[in-house]
């Protein structure tokens, strides 16, 4: 590992970025294809969702392999693998004319995606401190944000030229560009003789070290409830804004790319306020910043007092939220593992995507209504802010 610094170059933040972002454009770019979809295999809109549901299992698979991987045979290799992994995925899925294949593809295609999104927290964790890592996590999610704010717009203009099967054809192309990329940029920040041999009995103790640290899994926690949040707006927001406010698909694409181009704005003030506080400081102000406007929000759907474009801003301005909280969350969970960051970043990743689905899952056990989303996004704030005030004051090691 090398020694930690006080800067990162933005060349290797946007590499990194658009690595992570293969996640999302994964995730967003079909979605327009949904109908088409199940047109063409003739199947319902449930199994339809069901390739949505098999990529992030795939991609909580996926996190838990890459990470001794990455300890193991350092940061390069794992993250050409998986991207080499991605582009396979897509080009199945753009071949496929089954329902069964098509889930295989997904699948295939979320464990490589699951590279992009381990490897850039253990290269940042390998080569900065934490305040920088707070830093260079915000600046890595703003230049992110951008895929969920074009991807959907990139979908739709794409079935104007073909058939749903292009989207996946672009996706490839994406992957190949990307991993050519890495190729030739991605440094190296793991040397041999900081890399830990594989073997089940090493990669279980050092599960069961990160399991047993109180502050690590507490902030892991936290986070897992503010990705919760995040995916039940991704989840709950077309119910809302196209089904109870009668908007078109395109008028909720509008408002999802506003919310998501509000936390890109968001970032950038978190860059500002980071030379003043403290990542810690900065977390609590944005988890604040979530609950008040989400129970803001639901107090005046209670009142009926939220009209589509009240509840439109108030909602973006919580999500915006996430600008200052998901960068100096990963900064300061990070920070406390060091010493083997793949297999940490693995568990981090993973645990978040599992349980963020549990908490999704739970949310649309209960009937929805207008309410649905500022009650969760409430509660899930408030479950980061509290576990993140009892990490902060938790011993250092179990």
């Amino acid at each position: 590992m090398i020694s930690p610094v006080q800067s990162i170059s933005i060349r290797l933040i946007i590499l990194l970025a658009s690595l992570n972002a293969l996640v999302a454009a994964a995730i967003d770019m079909y979605l327009p294809a949904y109908p088409a979809i199940g047109a063409d295999l003739q199947i319902s809109a449930g199994q339809v969702q069901q390739t949505l549901t098999v990529f992030l299992v795939g991609l909580a698979v996926g996190q838990g392999v890459y990470g001794p991987m990455l300890d193991r045979y350092g940061r390069r290799r794992p993250l050409l693998v998986g991207v080499l992994l991605f582009v396979l995925g897509s080009a199945l899925a753009a071949l496929t004319q089954s329902f069964e294949l098509l889930l295989l593809a997904r699948f295939i295609q979320a464990l490589g995606a699951a590279a992009g999104s381990v490897t850039p927290r253990a290269i940042i964790a390998d080569t900065c401190d934490v305040d920088t890592a707070a830093r260079a996590f915000s600046m890595l999610m703003q230049v992110m944000m951008i895929a969920p704010i074009t991807a959907p717009l990139i979908g739709s203009a794409t079935l104007l030229f073909g058939p749903w099967q292009l989207i996946f054809w672009v996706l490839a192309i994406a992957g190949v560009i990307a991993g050519l990329a890495s190729w030739r940029m991605l440094p190296e920040t793991l040397p041999p003789e900081k890399r830990l041999p594989i073997s089940v009995r090493n990669i279980l103790r050092n599960y069961f070290k990160l399991l047993a640290h109180p502050r690590f899994m507490l902030f892991t926690l936290a986070s897992s409830f503010t990705v919760g949040a995040l995916f039940t707006y991704i989840n709950n927001s077309p119910f809302v804004f196209i089904q109870q406010y009668q908007l078109s698909p395109n008028q909720y694409s509008l408002i999802f790319a506003a919310c998501a181009s509000a936390m890109i704005l968001t970032g950038q003030i978190n860059l500002r306020l980071l030379r003043l506080y403290k990542p810690l400081q900065v977390l609590y102000m944005g988890l604040a910043g979530l609950i008040g406007a989400s129970g803001t929000l639901g107090f005046l759907v209670m009142l009926e007092l939220a009209d589509v474009w009240s509840y439109a801003v108030i909602l973006g301005l919580g999500l915006s939220m996430l600008g200052m909280i998901t960068g100096n969350l990963t900064a300061v969970t990070m920070g406390y593992a060091r010493q083997f960051a793949g297999i940490a970043s693995s568990l981090m990743g993973m645990l978040q995507f599992l349980l963020a689905g549990l908490f999704g899952t739970l949310v649309n056990l209960t009937p929805t209504s207008l309410l649905t989303l500022p009650v969760a996004m409430t509660g899930f704030g408030l479950a980061a802010f509290i576990l993140c005030y009892l990490a902060s004051r938790a011993p250092l090691r179990g």
